[in-house]
């Protein structure tokens, strides 16, 4: 069983023995991006029976000791659950990974070295480090642990490219590994994306190799950039059981809060005359994201949200994203989800089984006793009687019209519709006991959770601090990658060196030079890079590197070669170093 999620430039370059080009030798990880798809999937497992949950919740008073639970997000099967997007493409975003990924700074970041041998195996040495998240008890978190392994690949016959033949790509995968997914090689000569390979084929697990040589004679390799894409699945061999069900899932215990819109729609709404009481201390709104209380278009104290699994529910806006338009389930207990409505929700639906009890269709009946139960007990019996009761009787047929509705839309969700019609009512029972009279905003305090332990409810009010329980929503995971190796035998990083403040060249080591000599030079940031040979007369000679680089301190390596692989003769010889549209050049000489 894996609940692993891989970011892993690991099932890499493995291409297949029947090639003519050599790609043997040792690479080092240069940048890497990383796509994660999250897909919320059917309950499939058996492990999936006992913990999967498509609905976020939170609970008072805690996850542990639950009273009341309350729906904060809910998913079907088919919803994208999120997507992450990961573009690790300097050495410092490849470094400090670890300390983003877990909050740990002694964490190590992402590190891939490999020997590649074109007998069909591939070895990650000691050293390297690659993320992996895990699963437990619903609560999902990130390491990055040191993997060294080896392993076996697959591959179909290269392709050079016809506008320049130091490059060739072949379809790749991985037949044996003991950590990471398992890949197929599509015949990028015979076969089609999407429809022989690709999401919603028979091979929906795939990747594409690319290795750029020296020159054309394709022995001696530069770099090599992979594209893969796997999905979880018995193909992939991650998130699925040992029986072959698909048993990932995301666990997920705090939402996306803040600690400023409750202060900023209070400032904002005082303005119009509304009063909205702001907690003294740790006022984090949980699941909010501010709030645009004149509607132009500018939330009022905006700031980037944080993670959080304790807060309060506070909501102003409702449904329709208008603050105070009339349609919040919280209006009438100060925008908070306070004691009040706790209570009242409960004396509604107690009301309502009386009827249920003995008629489980009637529901107009239900909602009618709901009401009136909700109303004399919260008013203390002074609210006139024949008021309520007309009152009740329109709410309970518009609550019966539209929990038929509801049950026709939703495709019978009956548990579902009974609690959309238990909220409705609820606010509706609230707001005719503001309307004769009777304060149940209590909004200006917190909860005194001393009031509930004589048994006696009664003398309880105020705000409510839930805490998100943890839920492990079942997800379908897609990972694709596309990490940039260079060969250590051509292209080397001097680790040591001080970080690129600048786009520097330091010239060629040896110089003279017999065979070959390497040039070495700075970029300061993630580039297109090309470093080009010429004659003493100006023409090109060879290009020794093309394409994308971290930044970083490069020497490169000339072999004394031109770019269809013969040796050139002594001279003197120029080169030029591009960085996107920056250039730097040196001259070298050749002696034999």
């Amino acid at each position: 069983m894996r609940l692993l999620v891989n970011i892993v430039i690991t099932s890499v370059l493995f291409v297949s023995t029947a090639f003519s080009q050599s790609v043997q030798g040792n690479y080092e990880l240069n940048y890497v991006t990383v796509h994660y798809i999250y897909e919320v999937r059917e309950i499939e497992s058996a492990q999936d029976s006992l913990e999967a949950s498509y609905a976020v919740t939170a609970s008072w008073p805690s996850s542990a000791a639950p009273i009341f639970s309350y729906p904060l997000l809910k998913y079907e099967p088919g919803d994208t659950l999120g997507e992450t997007l990961i573009p690790l493409t300097t050495p410092e975003a490849l470094a400090g990974f670890g300390y983003l990924l877990t909050g740990d700074p002694t964490a190590p970041g992402v590190a891939i070295n490999i020997d590649l041998y074109d007998g069909g195996t591939f070895t990650i040495n000691d050293g390297s480090t690659y993320p992996t998240t895990e699963t437990v008890n619903c609560i999902t978190s990130a390491t990055i642990p040191a993997v060294s392994e080896n392993g076996t690949w697959t591959g179909t016959s290269p392709i050079t490219d016809p506008n320049d033949a130091t490059v060739s790509t072949r379809g790749w995968g991985i037949t044996l590994s003991s950590v990471f997914a398992q890949f197929g090689a599509p015949d990028l000569a015979t076969m089609v994306e999407g429809t022989d390979y690709g999401a919603g084929t028979d091979m929906e697990n795939w990747g594409i190799l690319t290795v750029n040589y020296t020159d054309a004679s394709l022995a001696t390799p530069v770099s090599a950039e992979i594209y893969w894409e796997a999905h979880d699945g018995t193909a992939s061999t991650l998130g699925v059981d040992d029986d072959g069900f698909l048993n990932g899932s995301v666990g997920i215990g705090t939402v996306a809060s803040d600690s400023v819109t409750i202060a900023a729609t209070a400032a904002a709404a005082a303005a119009a005359g509304i009063t909205i009481h702001v907690p003294a201390t740790n006022a984090v709104a949980i699941g909010a994201s501010g709030v645009d209380i004149d509607q132009n278009g500018a939330i009022e104290g905006a700031e980037a949200p944080f993670e959080a699994n304790f807060g309060y529910l506070f909501d102003p806006a409702g449904s329709d994203g208008v603050p105070f338009s009339g349609d919040e389930l919280f209006q009438f207990t100060g925008y908070y989800f306070t004691y009040n409505l706790l209570a009242a929700a409960g004396l509604f639906q107690a009301g309502a089984e009386t009827v249920l009890d003995t008629a489980e269709t009637d529901v107009e009946g239900a909602a009618l006793a709901g009401f009136l139960y909700l109303v004399n007990v919260m008013s203390g019996g002074t609210v006139d009687s024949a008021t309520a009761a007309a009152h009740g009787t329109q709410l309970a047929a518009d609550l019966a019209a539209g929990f038929t509705q509801c049950l026709i839309s939703s495709g019978f969700d009956t548990e579902g519709c009974f609690e959309d019609a238990l909220y409705t009512g609820t606010v509706a029972a609230l707001g005719f006991l503001t309307a004769n009279g009777i304060n149940v905003n209590d909004s200006d305090h917190d909860l005194d959770p001393a009031c509930l332990a004589d048994g006696d409810p009664s003398d309880c009010s105020g705000r409510l601090t839930f805490e998100i329980d943890n839920v492990c929503i079942p997800d379908n995971t897609t990972q694709r990658v596309n990490p940039k190796f260079l060969f250590a035998g051509t292209v080397s990083v001097d680790k040591n060196a001080p970080v690129a403040q600048t786009f520097e060249l330091f010239g060629n080591y040896p110089n003279p030079f017999n065979p070959s000599t390497s040039i070495k030079f700075a970029t300061e940031k993630f580039s297109d890079v090309k470093l080009t040979v010429y004659s003493i007369l100006g023409e090109e000679i060879k290009t020794v590197y093309s394409g994308n680089l971290a930044s970083g301190t490069y020497s490169m390596t000339w072999d004394g070669k031109d770019r269809a692989g013969n040796n050139v003769p002594s001279g003197m010889y120029f080169y030029k170093v591009i960085s996107d549209n920056r250039i730097l050049s040196g001259k070298m000489l050749l002696l034999k």
